[in-house]
């Protein structure tokens, strides 16, 4: 079964915003501008990431296509599809302990 698309690219998404706004906070808090300026370009960028990814129509069965004994190795993808896939795959690993990221997205 694949996972939905549209989950993982929200999940992500959310993340994001979520990071972006305790970027703000960062700043409040410790008056870090400049830390802060390059935290928020970085959310920015991997939005763009996100997004470009999503319309590369990503194909996320690739993800549970491991061979037993390779789970922690990802699978080098053979078009932009899988490409797409992996790349979300591994932009939502930091977020692996977050209540709703789910394991068949592990790259």
């Amino acid at each position: 079964m694949e996972p939905p698309v549209m989950d993982l690219v929200g999940f992500l998404l959310s993340r994001i915003a979520e990071d972006t706004r305790a970027t703000t906070d960062l700043a409040a808090a410790q008056g870090a501008e400049g830390t802060v300026d390059r935290l928020r370009a970085d959310c920015a960028a991997k939005r763009k990431v996100v997004l470009a990814c999503q319309a590369a129509a990503p194909d996320l069965r690739f993800l549970g296509a491991r061979p037993p004994g390779l789970a922690d190795f990802p699978l080098p993808p053979t078009d932009a599809h899988q490409l797409a896939a992996l790349t979300l795959a591994l932009l939502a690993t930091p977020y692996a302990d977050h209540p709703d990221y789910e394991q068949l997205w592990r790259p």
